[in-house]
């Protein structure tokens, strides 16, 4: 049953991150054509690209930390035995979960003294760009709970992400080291 929720949680995240990905490239492509063609270009399309944006950073965190996908220093812990390393990223999955529990607390005290502030163009609630914050951190709670073994034993959800970031020499050496 976790697993389920865990799939359906990376899908929805890859899905509305991919969504919001499409739309800011066909906006920002579209006003670039206009401005080169027609001269005229629509005011509103840097504004909500940016706030899209924004989002769209927060969104990813999660899906990045699942992934291995974040900058590392594991030169230390990399020179551990396996399990004073996993203690070590035990330690550090903590100090995560409790650091993004402090930011998604005041990210959501931010965003709520500043809904009655709108944007410059678009006249949106600033409060709404700025809950991308506390619920980028949620998400990447999530994230990082559902995926807490692999994270600790450094198991990455896809070989190729891992892989793409340097990461499958370390994995293979570590799942040497466990048998």
């Amino acid at each position: 049953m976790l697993s389920r929720i865990d799939g359906a949680l990376i899908w929805l995240n890859q899905f509305v991150l991919g969504v919001l990905v499409l739309i800011m490239t066909v906006l920002v492509f579209a006003n670039v054509v206009l401005r080169y063609v027609l001269g005229d270009s629509l005011s509103w399309v840097e504004e909500l690209t940016r706030y899209m944006m924004i989002w769209a950073a927060y969104l990813g965190a999660g899906l990045a930390l699942r992934n291995g996908s974040h900058v590392a220093v594991e030169l230390v812990q990399d020179a551990l035995p396996v399990r004073a390393m996993q203690s070590v990223r035990f330690a550090v999955a903590i100090a995560i979960l409790v650091f993004l529990a402090i930011v998604a607390w005041y990210g959501f005290a931010y965003s709520s003294m500043t809904m009655m502030q709108s944007s410059a163009v678009l006249n949106l609630p600033l409060g709404l760009v700025y809950l991308a914050v506390p619920v980028g951190c949620v998400l990447s709670m999530l994230h990082l709970l559902l995926g807490f073994r692999n994270y600790i034993t450094r198991q990455f959800d896809s070989g190729e992400e891992a892989e793409a970031f340097g990461e499958a020499p370390a994995i293979t050496a570590i799942e040497s080291r466990l048998r």
